[in-house]
């Protein structure tokens, strides 16, 4: 009888809280993010519906590539950078010496629906700036299924 008097009197409620399995959770939860950020940090910016042209080609990035995007709106980016239109020329040549490799080559991803006149623009700003290497994204066109 006293052994299980002195059973009862050793139970205690604890009333700390565990928080490891909170970490571990965490801890998951951060890897998770990490992992899928880097998802998104290799696509652009900007999203931008780029204009179908049959002879398209799968887009691989070149070592001496300087992207410069356009949007419908006209907004511009290079490098995924915002960038204003009057610093345009001065973005591109920024851009021209942080790419050490060559040839340099300034790939234009303008919106199907953005303005002929800003695309000549920036290839014209590409050509002041020394860069003659101009590229213009494209992507397949879409199939039409028949029926």
């Amino acid at each position: 009888m006293m052994a299980m008097g002195n059973q009862s009197s050793n139970q205690e409620i604890i009333a700390d809280i565990n928080i490891t399995p909170l970490t571990d959770v965490m801890l998951v939860l951060l890897v998770i993010f990490m992992v899928t950020a880097t998802f998104f940090v290799t696509e652009p910016a900007m999203q931008v519906e780029l204009p179908p042209a049959v002879t398209s080609q799968p887009e691989v990035r070149q070592q001496g590539e300087i992207t410069v995007i356009v949007n419908e709106a006209g907004r511009l980016f290079v490098n995924d950078q915002p960038t204003a239109p009057e610093d345009l020329t001065q973005a591109l040549m920024d851009a021209a010496r942080a790419t050490p490799a060559d040839p340099k080559v300034v790939v234009i991803r303008g919106d199907s629906e953005a303005a002929y006149g800003q695309i000549i623009w920036i290839m014209d700003s590409a050509r002041l700036v020394g860069l003659r290497n101009i590229s213009l994204a494209t992507q397949p066109p879409k199939e039409v299924k028949p029926g």
